[in-house]
């Protein structure tokens, strides 16, 4: 039987690492809920952190993207960031009715770039896992 390459679909790339940030993203959102309503942070700090939950969560899908793709791995890294940030925007301005002001998307996708960036080239960095070092060629 002839060996089919089906994990360098952009599907099989972009999907898991995007849903793995987003996941992560709004559980640290959750956490800082959580910590504004017992007090712990103040109201002023909510903006600031969601950008770093924002950056945190786009550079661990970058870095998980960039791993897996097989080539322009800076390219996959963005685009999954991208993505992360795509479905924090519409899930904010459709399904919670949330206003979307220019000002404040083009910071977000500052901190996106940013954290993409970084996480790009964390996963660039990282060396994949040889399966089938035992068969010698």
């Amino acid at each position: 039987m002839r060996k089919t390459d089906s994990g360098t679909s952009p599907v099989s790339i972009l999907l898991p690492a995007a849903g793995t940030g987003l996941i992560l993203t709004l559980l640290l959102m959750f956490v800082g809920a959580l910590l504004v309503q017992r007090g712990t942070l103040g109201e002023g700090a909510v903006t600031p952190c969601a950008l770093v939950f924002l950056a945190f969560g786009c550079a661990v899908a970058a870095m998980i993207s960039a791993k897996r793709a097989p080539g322009g791995k800076f390219l996959w890294a963005v685009g999954a960031g991208a993505l992360v940030f795509l479905v924090m925007l519409v899930g904010g301005a459709i399904a919670l009715g949330q206003p979307v002001h220019i000002l404040r998307v083009l910071v977000s996708v500052i901190c996106m770039l940013v954290g993409s960036a970084l996480g790009g080239f964390a996963g660039a960095g990282m060396r994949k896992k040889k399966r089938y070092k035992h068969i010698k060629k």
